[in-house]
């Protein structure tokens, strides 16, 4: 019986996140943001808690990470 073989899947999706910031106002709240500097668990996207789901879901990359062959 051979191994089965592990393969690594690169998908694309439409998807949505919603943070949550703590900030004095708009723009410190868009700058915490675009400089990363929040809590990532402080974050839902879709496929993770909201309910929208994956939206156009397609595989956009497949390449084979282990066989029996090395």
């Amino acid at each position: 019986m051979s191994k089965s073989k592990i393969y690594k899947l690169t998908t694309s999706w439409t998807g949505y996140s919603e943070i949550t910031i703590e900030a004095d106002n708009e723009d410190e709240a868009k700058n915490i943001f675009y400089d990363g500097c929040y809590d990532p668990s402080n974050e839902k996207m879709t496929g993770n808690g909201l309910d929208y789901g994956f939206e156009d879901e397609e595989i956009i990359k497949l390449e084979i990470k282990e066989s029996d062959n090395g």
